[in-house]
């Protein structure tokens, strides 16, 4: 654990985290917090869900027009805009969930969303420029880490709280928290630096447009892994009751997923793999792919042939998750490094919507493992579409790095 402790001795690496735990709150626990909020002071699920729906829209068209911003300019005002416009958003649909018409809701559930959006990216971003290339690997890891945590906690705790204390308190400990990250901003070091210009551009042209779109291949790739996530999350309960399992073991199965996850990314950064980011991102999604399948049939004869390799699967998907990442990092100039997170960001929004709307729409009982099968079909089949159709578009001179790289020189 060596290289996570000498990187937290860094100057401002324990505030960054403490803030990057707090801002990924809000979208991890955004659709339970919404559904709970709906339930406990509305007394159904159908308010809750067209406001989570509005949330992750509003996230997919903000996450890269906010990100963008963030490239050409100190991030700190932007930042600490955002955290205020989410925190007065989900404070007030706390206080008036049972006075404001459904629509309003709706929108402050998107203005929520879509307010903070942007630093999902540009937070990491943040960390990427305040250190050495040979450092990335680690730091893209112990984020991972970090919103592995969150993805985690996030269910169990607005749960608990919806449920034994008052369904507005999710909302109002998120807003809180908000807040507390917008005073902590000013410590975070670099973000009240102006990022620096490419040589010879003022402005954005055609060619910033083109620079961020030349990397499909990988924001496809996030999409077709946050597809695979949502059929996970929300395919595990039909599974076990398609073959006569409690379906009380679903929360289990998927505790279980994500502490394997947490697992996975601390040992993804501990040491360097093999091949480019890119190759280890087709390799690990293709593997998490086989597991997930091998777990669709094997609940066909108990809940441990069920349990078992989602469980490997979690640890496999955190490193999909860090390599992506790192893939984006080398692709993509540093001047684009925002805009880029955030469309990944956006990317996997797409993702994981698409995948839960299928489900709800085609999914019947008794259909489950079929299902989760034809997913895992749909996600194998347009990762390699992709990196083959970037194998065939890439230009001759492209020489990308390589997981193994470790050092150069601090930016």
């Amino acid at each position: 654990m060596r290289p996570y402790r000498e990187l937290l001795r860094r100057p401002g690496l324990v505030r960054w985290s403490v803030v990057r735990l707090i801002t990924r709150f809000p979208a991890a626990a955004a659709p339970i917090m919404f559904v709970m909020l709906s339930k406990t002071q509305l007394g159904d699920y159908r308010t809750g869900a067209w406001m989570a729906a509005g949330c992750v829209a509003t996230e997919c068209v903000a996450a890269p027009l906010l990100g963008a911003r963030l490239d050409g300019r100190p991030m700190l005002r932007e930042a600490r805009l955002a955290l205020i416009v989410t925190a007065a958003a989900l404070v007030s649909m706390a206080a008036g969930v049972s006075r404001l018409p459904t629509v309003v809701l709706v929108a402050l559930a998107g203005l929520a969303g879509g307010a903070i959006a942007g630093l999902i990216g540009g937070m990491r971003t943040l960390l990427t420029r305040v250190l050495s290339e040979g450092d990335v690997r680690v730091a893209l890891s112990w984020e991972s880490v970090i919103t592995d945590v969150v993805f985690a906690v996030s269910p169990a705790l607005v749960t608990g709280l919806a449920l034994g204390v008052d369904g507005r308190v999710p909302l109002l400990l998120a807003g809180a928290g908000a807040v507390v990250s917008a005073l902590l901003l000013p410590g975070l070091p670099g973000i009240a630096d102006t990022p620096e210009s490419p040589p010879g551009q003022t402005h954005r042209t055609a060619g910033s447009a083109r620079a961020l779109l030349s990397a499909w291949p990988i924001y496809l790739t996030s999409a077709s892994a946050m597809y695979l996530s949502a059929t996970i999350e929300v395919a595990v309960a039909p599974l076990l009751e398609q073959h006569g399992l409690d379906i009380g073991w679903a929360g289990v199965v998927l505790s279980a997923f994500s502490i394997a996850a947490v697992a996975g990314g601390l040992l993804y950064g501990l040491r360097a793999w093999p091949g480019s980011y890119r190759a280890q991102s087709l390799v690990l999604l293709t593997t998490v792919v086989a597991l997930v399948a091998l777990a669709a049939v094997g609940s066909t004869v108990g809940l441990l042939a069920l349990a078992a390799p989602l469980t490997l699967a979690g640890a496999a998907q955190a490193g999909l998750i860090t390599a992506r990442n790192l893939s984006l990092h080398e692709a993509l100039p540093e001047h684009h490094h925002s805009a880029g997170n955030s469309l990944l960001y956006a990317g996997s929004c797409l993702g994981y919507g698409s995948s839960a709307a299928v489900i709800a729409l085609f999914l019947s009982e008794g259909e489950a493992t079929a299902l989760v099968l034809i997913s895992c079909l749909v996600t194998l089949g347009s990762a390699w579409l992709g990196a083959a159709a970037e194998r065939v578009t890439a230009s001759p001179d492209h020489r990308p790095r390589t997981g193994r790289t470790s050092s150069h020189t601090a930016r």
